[in-house]
């Protein structure tokens, strides 16, 4: 069958489509570094703007893995209200409408589905099917399937009346077999030195090492441990100290800053004094939310149990690192404590360490996962085998990835996952007739 790749990115519906015996006969991304590693790779030159996607050939397969970044839980979730990026699924139906393909194959976040209490989900699955088309959906993840990856994402199908069994259409299940990190990386030998870490992280997780090696045995730290508030002693009964409805004096604060041994700013201005505390408690409109209490308070009572342990070096040493290092989450449960034996990731919201049998998702931004016991982040082919794309060449010829590793990890954390969409599409093929 013949089949149009929209929103290629680098071609992960291409890639599985591809082995399956399908044939490309057209493809848009906006992207201009991603069109020019699809050419590369499938030869073929991908149109930029959707919206002036006309009068395309015949074809059979839409695939579309539209963007999600509208309804991720890391983006600003405004879904179809983001005029860039989340009206282009109309876009999609209106090539359906002018090509009526027999398949639809998509795929996006699994927010998506509960995204506006579901309502988004409903429009685009009433907008389907109002075509003529059954529709199904699940979430499926690599780790499900083999791949040491877990990549939760949203896989639609959806065909036309007239192919379709009487039986309802049904996504393959996992074989939920064990995964290893390990079978996805270089031979040691091979790896650029650009990938291994700087002294700098080496010693701010060494310090975290020190840390989860130091503390009570019989406790496991806070989750997510929060270093800022070790020793801390400001009130958080009533509002951010930042609100103005919050009466304390700028003396007091400075008192509070003085009571817990921390540097206290000369300045008389508020706003100042406040950036002396930690930044996630402050707001202009709202009291602190009960959850944030909570973990604000779990984590001074871990360190009244601990403090003699980590004695005062270590927090004095800590607060040295920038505000995200100075966070910590432990997500291994009760193996090793030695953060060098598990995966690591450096992410805005603190330092993560977790089990070897897979990675977290790939991302777009920079979250690359390290792997403990190298001192290494991952290779772009390290990421792209978690991905499933064949860049040693065991199916075909070698996948090239950007010569930037920058924009190849973006890439990657953009693309469809390639075992996935093809596990997927071998059962669409079993089911039409």
């Amino acid at each position: 069958m013949q089949f149009v790749d929209l929103f290629c990115g680098i071609g992960g519906f291409h890639a599985a489509l591809r082995q399956l015996g399908h044939e490309c006969v057209f493809a848009c991304d906006a992207d201009a570094d991603a069109a020019e590693m699809y050419e590369k790779n499938f030869g073929i030159n991908a149109h930029h703007d959707v919206r002036d996607c006309k009068d395309l050939p015949d074809f059979d397969i839409l695939c579309a893995g539209f963007p999600c970044q509208p309804f991720s839980k890391s983006g600003s979730q405004q879904g179809f209200n983001d005029l860039t990026r989340g009206t282009l699924f109309h876009e999609i139906m209106r090539i359906v409408r002018e090509s009526k393909p027999k398949i639809l194959f998509l795929e996006n976040v699994p927010n998506l589905h509960t995204h506006d209490d579901g309502n988004t989900f409903e429009i685009i699955k009433a907008s389907i099917e109002e075509e003529g088309y059954h529709f199904s959906s699940a979430i499926l993840s690599p780790h499900e399937f083999g791949t040491p990856q877990i990549r939760k994402r949203l896989y639609m199908v959806a065909i036309k009346q007239e192919y379709c069994r009487e039986e309802v259409f049904q996504f393959p299940k996992g074989t939920q077999q064990k995964t290893s990190v390990k079978t996805i990386l270089d031979k040691k030998r091979s790896v650029n030195k650009k990938y291994y870490l700087s002294d700098k992280e080496i010693r701010i997780l060494n310090h975290w090492n020190d840390f989860i090696q130091r503390i009570n045995p019989e406790m496991k730290p806070p989750s997510p441990t929060w270093s800022q508030d070790f020793g801390r002693t400001y009130p958080l009964e009533h509002i951010h100290p930042i609100s103005k409805q919050w009466r304390i004096t700028v003396k007091d604060l400075k008192k509070n800053l003085e009571k817990d041994g921390l540097y206290v700013p000369r300045s008389r201005l508020r706003k100042e004094v406040l950036r002396c505390f930690p930044p996630y408690i402050i707001s202009t409109k709202k009291p602190l939310p009960e959850w944030k209490k909570r973990f604000i308070s779990n984590n001074r009572i871990f360190w009244k149990n601990n403090e003699q342990l980590l004695e005062d070096d270590w927090l004095s040493t800590v607060r040295e690192f920038e505000q995200t290092y100075q966070k910590f989450e432990w997500q291994v449960g009760d193996e090793k404590r030695d953060i060098w034996k598990h995966m690591i990731q450096f992410r805005p919201s603190g330092i993560r360490v977790k089990r070897t049998n897979y990675i977290p998702a790939l991302v777009a931004i920079a979250q690359i996962p390290i792997i403990g016991w190298q001192k290494r982040r991952m290779t772009p082919k390290e990421c792209a085998r978690a991905q499933d794309f064949d860049v040693d060449g065991v199916i075909s010829k070698p996948y090239a990835l950007s010569d930037i590793s920058s924009i190849a990890y973006k890439q990657l954390g953009n693309a469809v996952n390639v075992k996935i969409t093809k596990i997927v599409m071998q059962e669409i093929e079993r089911y039409i007739r």
